[in-house]
Formats: C-alpha cells, sequence, structure tokens
C-alpha cells in the first residue's frame, strides 16, 4: 500500500483511500477456498446444467460482493477506532482481515446448509415420484377446495400416477386441476366426499374397502388409504375385488354345503346356538326338525350317484319353499337335513311346516329320463320344553325321526316326554300321474 503523510490534524478514515491493504489481499488469499468451493470449479458434464452453474456464479459475485463491501466498512470502522499512525496500519490490516474471515465463516456455512438442504429436498421428491410412477397401486394426491368461509367442501386433481390414469381410462393432463366431484359424481351419493372431507378436519387418516360399479369402474372392490397432505389428500388405491372374491369362496366353502348350497353343520350349529341365546333372553321358544329321506341307500345304489345327487338338490330346495324366511336349513351330511325354526308363534306352526315338508318332498322329481317319488321321515322337538340345550334338542328330534321310520315312514313326529315313542302323525299325499316312467320308494 501506498504510504500517505498527514499532519496530526489529518489523520483519519481517509488513510484507506488509496487502495486495497496488503494484508487484506493475504486474508482474501487465505479465504479464497472457502469463497470458490469445489461445487463452482467443475465444468458442467451435462447441457441441462448450464442454468444450474449460472445461477452459482450470480450466487458466488453476490458473495464477493458482501466481501468487498465487509472489507472496507471495516477499515473505516478500525481507523476510526486507532489513532492512526504509520505503524499502526499491520494491525489495522490484520483485524480488517479478522472481520472479513469470520464474516464469510458465518455466511458460508449457512448458506451451504440452505444448498445442502434443497439438494436432499429436491432428491428425495425425485425418489419419491419415481417410486409413485412404478407403483402397481393407485396414487392420487389432491389439493383441497374451500368455500367462502374457509371449509373444505372439494378436491382437485393435482397428481395421478399412470396406473390409476389406466384404471380411470382418462390421461393425466385432462384430469390435473378438475374437481373431484365433478369428474366422479359418486364420490358425493356413496358418501364419500364426506369422509375425505373429515380426514383433512381431523387430521386422522382413514383406511376403508369400497365398492365401485359405475361408467367407468366395473365391479370393482378398492381398498384405500387416506391421510391427510397440507389442505389436500394423499389417496393409495388398491384393487381387491379378487382378494374378496376368494374371501368370499372360502366363507362359504367353511359354512354352506357345497352340493346343496344349503347351511352346512358347522353354520347350523352357530345359527342354533344364537337362536336358543335369544329364547332364553327373551323367553321365547325354538323348535328343531330333523329331517331325512326314505330309502335314499336304494335310490343312490339303483339310480347312481348322479342321481342321487340331483334328488338331494331337489329335496333341499323344496326344504326351503316349505320354511319362513327366518328359518335355517342345513344339509348334515348324507340324506338328512335340519330346519331351526326360532320364535315360532305355537305348536300348530311347528306341526305345519312338518307337514308342508313332508308334503314337498313327495312331489315327483324330474331327473331327465324319468320321474321319481320319494317320502320323509321328521322328528320335531322343541327349545326349552323337551330340551334344556342344543345338544339335547338334536338328540330328541331325531329320536322323534325315528319313532315315524319305525312307524312306516312318511310322517311326523313331535318329541313329547309323556311318551316319547307315541304314534308318528301320518300324511296323505295325493297320486301324481305323469307320461314319465315313475319309480316310488
Amino acid at each position: 500500500m501506498r504510504s500517505i503523510e498527514a499532519g496530526p490534524d489529518e489523520r483519519g478514515p481517509w488513510i484507506h483511500k488509496s487502495e486495497p491493504s496488503r494484508t487484506g489481499r493475504r486474508a482474501w488469499s487465505a479465504c479464497r477456498k472457502v469463497l470458490w468451493p469445489d461445487w463452482l470449479k467443475d465444468r458442467p458434464r451435462k447441457a441441462g446444467e448450464q442454468t444450474t452453474r449460472r445461477w452459482k456464479l450470480a450466487r458466488f459475485l453476490l458473495l464477493f460482493a458482501l466481501f468487498c463491501v465487509v472489507e472496507l466498512l471495516a477499515g473505516m470502522v478500525l481507523a476510526r477506532l486507532f489513532e492512526i499512525h504509520e505503524t499502526n496500519l499491520p494491525w489495522i490490516q490484520v483485524l480488517n482481515a479478522l472481520v472479513v474471515a469470520a464474516t464469510a465463516s458465518a455466511v458460508l456455512p449457512s448458506m451451504h446448509i440452505v444448498r445442502e438442504n434443497r439438494g436432499l429436498a429436491e432428491k428425495e421428491q425425485a425418489r419419491f415420484l419415481a417410486a409413485m410412477e412404478c407403483s402397481l397401486d393407485d396414487f392420487y394426491i389432491f389439493d383441497g377446495i374451500a368455500d367462502e368461509t374457509g371449509r373444505i367442501v372439494d378436491f382437485r386433481f393435482s397428481y395421478i400416477n399412470p396406473n390409476a390414469e389406466r384404471r380411470l381410462g382418462v390421461r393425466r393432463d385432462e384430469l390435473i386441476g378438475k374437481p373431484l366431484t365433478w369428474f366422479r359424481p359418486y364420490m358425493t351419493t356413496s358418501g364419500l366426499i364426506e369422509k375425505y372431507q373429515e380426514v383433512v378436519n381431523t387430521g386422522q387418516p382413514l383406511t376403508c374397502e369400497v365398492y365401485i360399479d359405475d361408467e367407468r369402474i366395473k365391479e370393482t372392490w378398492l381398498s384405500l388409504q387416506v391421510v391427510k397432505l397440507g389442505d389436500g389428500l394423499a389417496i393409495t388405491s388398491r384393487d381387491v375385488t379378487a382378494s374378496r372374491h376368494m374371501a368370499e369362496h372360502i366363507q362359504r366353502l367353511a359354512h354352506y354345503d357345497q352340493l346343496t348350497g344349503l347351511a352346512n353343520r358347522a353354520l347350523l350349529q352357530d345359527r342354533l346356538h344364537q337362536a336358543v341365546i335369544r329364547a332364553r333372553r327373551y323367553k321365547h321358544k325354538v323348535a328343531l326338525l330333523v329331517v331325512d329321506i326314505d330309502h335314499f341307500k336304494s335310490i343312490n345304489d339303483s339310480l347312481g350317484h348322479s342321481a342321487g345327487d340331483s334328488l338331494l338338490v331337489a329335496a333341499g330346495q323344496r326344504l326351503l319353499s316349505s320354511i319362513r324366511e327366518t328359518d335355517t336349513v342345513a344339509r348334515m351330511g348324507g340324506d338328512e337335513f335340519v330346519v331351526v325354526m326360532p320364535d315360532f308363534k305355537s305348536m300348530e306352526d311347528v306341526k305345519r311346516c312338518g307337514a308342508q315338508i313332508v308334503k314337498a318332498a313327495s312331489e315327483p322329481i324330474d331327473l331327465g329320463d324319468r320321474e321319481i317319488r320319494i317320502t320323509a321321515s321328521v322328528g320335531v322337538c322343541t327349545f326349552p320344553d323337551y330340551a334344556e340345550d342344543e345338544k339335547q334338542l338334536f338328540r330328541n328330534a331325531d329320536a322323534a325321526m325315528y319313532v315315524v321310520k319305525n312307524n312306516g315312514r312318511n310322517g311326523v313326529h313331535v318329541f313329547d316326554e309323556s311318551s316319547p315313542t307315541g304314534p308318528a302323525m301320518k300324511i296323505d299325499v295325493t297320486e301324481l300321474h305323469s307320461p314319465k316312467t315313475r319309480s316310488g320308494f
């Protein structure tokens, strides 16, 4: 730096007016690596990086201008603080450099942190979008649409992944910005839009399954996971139709007879158990009817298993047509069926049902190449009159059915402790004629 001679009254901040200090230049050289990091030295590897490089250069020039301003102000302030003599100049220059270095150390790390955080956020966003674009699930992001009071009343499409685009059958760019209820009026009629609004209002996620059958999505079960995202929603949707059908099939295998479609033993026991519980609680009664097809073994052996199966299916359907909607018909296995009558009004209703079963069973059954006529034996027991629980109810009804068997079949017997083996009630069946061959058993 060029020396300036001045009298005692002329010393002041103008001492640095001629040129930057040599020590300041050394400070700049020492701080150069901090102010000019490696990310500014790298040449762009791709044409798409040119814009980013220009922004980095602009930020660097801003920092350099800040450096120059700080050095100038520091020199002026320090010159005021000291009664400057040329012998004091090196100390002022050192202090000047320290001020600049302190400023750089305070500003630059925060700039790096901001830049790194922004870079991490951009990477996370790119990673998230890549995952959603490749997802096998449908994924949507909706922005909230508020009314004049600020309440969210609808949602606007903000993002749709390719799988959702295929399911809806509409291009993404045609949906972005459109209201949800405008595109899917079903959301309003089904009440689903209210559930979405509740997620935004409460912040509580929603998981549910909905059945959709409209002009865009046919007979489909969707599993929805809905979470709040700002004033909008992020929704993941998965088609669970196949798994629902599989679950229903397994449920049917577990509770229904595969041949007749009637309830099986497991479902019957559950229905009977529930009926007995209600009867105990409300002082009602339950009737159990055990129905056995007479001479079924002979039919099966003479006509074959296919004819026997057809006969059982027809018998099951006739049983269904002979009972109330609240009653249950089950196939216990072989040729034995059971009817549960909960909450019956009188014994006359039970006897009438038994007689209707016997009469319906005796109607000719068309097996394609022939008609056959069968009969049925029905045993009845009631709870709590002649049974204390389900097991005793089954046992007594079965005993009553064998009373009919021992008295010539084709009838109904109601269990009675005073005469448990009394005569069965016979049903008079009118002979029906048919041009086809008739087989009687």
